[in-house]
């Protein structure tokens, strides 16, 4: 794959629990009552679902909060007149608006020039001489001198100052400092290079990501679950967690969220790479970070990079060359990549970001060759599963460290 992904060597995989890890459960009908959460609603069939400690994290629309370290602020200066010239545009014709616009300020970024990717270590005594070390030295790093030197007057102009945070897998991201513009100086100064809570919004931040590190997966316990229900509303699907008193817990914001969680348990039972490495994280061996289901990847699949489920089966029944050229170029659709990355926890300085990176195929990028190699597609449909999403199977996958 061309990407800074070092692929580690092959090995015989260690046996694994599916049962261990797992997300959501195959729906079911059921004759729950909608009528005590939804007024109104017409529909009459209900689909249930058994949701795990993870799958209803990944779905809550509430607030998250995860430790990332300060690495320095962003400080924003009052724009001068603004007010004043934003009334004036107002009152000025509609073509002429444009000619007046406020004065746009960057702001001043600081970033710590003793900030490092280093991972905690496993010797304690040494990590606390290191942080000892980098506290003393604090006093001269590029953001307290700048932050000590602002004057009276400066500080007037400050509009707001916003922190700087950087988590273990060098993911950059903004924390908003409650207070007024000298307690947020103060909080700078004292906690920089220290880990503070970041609250964001939801565990997922855009289209396709989530973030992982505020799930506790050392509480992880497969034998706890939760109730998701699915129906129809005006023509459209509707679906929320239900509490124990068959109340709602939350809505699901958006039904494509359920259909990646599917997707999820599906490869977790598929890839016994990726099961590992959720169970390293809930044996504390690893950090998770961040995971991401990619509906536009594109791999072109040459003969160098054939997946090794396709070359298995091409020798399996002799495929001529000219045959495994028409198998290639149905490959190059219907892919969908799932990436889960994760930090190790070994206390080395080989602790790196690595990356669990995995191609889902639809099976029905292989309707051209059903009637030609029906062989090969019997093959692969029976390593396919069916979900609510559509029937994949698992292409490809690479497992590596992500190159700086």
């Amino acid at each position: 794959m061309k990407s800074g992904l070092t692929h580690t060597n092959p090995t015989p995989e260690e046996p694994y629990d599916v049962e261990g890890i797992w997300v959501i459960s195959r729906g079911k009908y059921t004759d729950f009552d909608l009528s005590r959460i939804y007024d109104g609603v017409q529909s009459k069939t209900v689909t249930e679902y058994d949701l795990s400690d993870l799958g209803r994290y990944l779905l809550d629309p509430n607030p998250i909060q995860v430790k990332k370290k300060l690495i320095g602020c962003e400080i924003y200066y009052s724009r001068p007149f603004y007010h004043l010239k934003e009334t004036i545009r107002r009152v000025l014709p509609q073509k002429l608006q444009g000619l007046i616009t406020p004065e746009q300020i960057l702001p001043e970024v600081l970033l710590s020039d003793l900030a490092t990717h280093q991972t905690p270590l496993k010797d304690r005594d040494l990590e606390s001489h290191f942080d000892k070390i980098a506290e003393r030295l604090k006093p001269y790093d590029a953001v307290i001198k700048r932050l000590s030197q602002l004057s009276k007057m400066e500080i007037n102009k400050i509009s707001d100052i916003i922190g700087t945070c950087r988590d273990i897998g060098g993911n950059l991201s903004y924390l908003k400092i409650q207070g007024s513009i000298d307690e947020k100086i103060g909080y700078i100064c004292n906690f920089l290079l220290k880990d503070v809570g970041v609250v964001l919004e939801k565990a997922h931040i855009s289209d396709g990501l989530f973030e992982m590190k505020g799930f506790d997966f050392a509480s992880f316990d497969s034998k706890k679950s939760y109730r998701l229900i699915k129906f129809m509303s005006d023509k459209k699907p509707r679906a929320c967690v239900i509490n124990v008193d068959h109340k709602v817990e939350y809505w699901i914001e958006n039904i494509r969220h359920i259909h990646y969680l599917q997707l999820f348990d599906q490869l977790i039972k598929m890839n016994p790479k990726l099961n590992k490495s959720l169970h390293l994280c809930t044996q504390g061996k690893a950090e998770p970070l961040k995971l991401f289901f990619n509906q536009d990847l594109e791999i072109d699949y040459s003969e160098a990079n054939l997946p090794d489920v396709y070359r298995r089966v091409f020798e399996m029944y002799d495929i001529e060359p000219n045959k495994k050229d028409i198998v290639k170029r149905v490959l190059n659709h219907s892919q969908l990549g799932i990436t889960f990355n994760y930090v190790p926890q070994t206390g080395s300085v080989d602790d790196r970001l690595f990356v669990n990176f995995s191609v889902m195929h639809n099976i029905r990028a292989l309707d051209p060759i059903k009637d030609e190699l029906p062989q090969v597609y019997s093959e692969i449909n029976k390593r396919a599963a069916l979900t609510e999403a559509g029937k994949y199977y698992l292409l490809d996958s690479f497992r590596g460290y992500k190159n700086e």
